[in-house]
């Protein structure tokens, strides 16, 4: 491995976290800023997806390449000897109405995390922080984007339950 080679790879393991995503059992909250290393702008996060004939919101942490297969995995299939071959360690997160957060973390057995807050990303620390002191998966998300240098560009908001800010503009069918 080249000289080249070894810093790309670096980098690109530099970058992996570059969001902050809060669940907080009722809503999942996004950054919107999205970059590669030397430039950023703004994007969605998150996705409305139809799972078993069920609406639910998908996002994740890591390569968005990463992240787009596991995505497109489970909406097709969901089967464990399909799941893509990933370049990095990334995340994918599932919300269900009735069940809650799913967290695959890079394998195809998830972990079921159910309404409980949790934070995901370079922002989950000062995530953590807003949720303790009472913030909403909003509000903390907020704060992630005051305080952390990888995060910005806006919140985005999602809920399963017809109420608050859904992006119908993300569904994914």
């Amino acid at each position: 491995m080249n000289r080249s080679t070894s810093h790309m790879q670096a980098v690109t393991k530099r970058y992996l976290n570059m969001t902050v995503l809060v669940w907080d059992g009722s809503n999942l909250a996004t950054d919107r800023q999205a970059n590669d290393g030397s430039a950023k702008w703004e994007s969605s996060k998150a996705w409305y997806v139809t799972i078993d004939n069920e609406v639910c919101i998908v996002s994740g942490v890591g390569l968005l390449d990463d992240i787009i297969k596991m995505r497109e995995w489970i909406k097709q299939s969901g089967i464990p000897q399909e799941f893509p071959a990933l370049t990095s360690k990334s995340e994918l997160i599932v919300v269900r109405r009735d069940t809650g957060l799913w967290l695959y973390e890079g394998i195809p057995f998830p972990v079921h995390c159910g309404f409980n807050p949790r934070a995901f990303g370079h922002g989950k620390d000062f995530a953590y922080g807003a949720v303790a002191m009472g913030a909403n998966a909003q509000q903390a998300v907020e704060a992630s984007n005051m305080f952390c240098l990888h995060c910005g560009k806006g919140v985005e908001v999602f809920n399963l339950n017809g109420e608050g800010n859904e992006k119908e503009n993300n569904k994914e069918g």
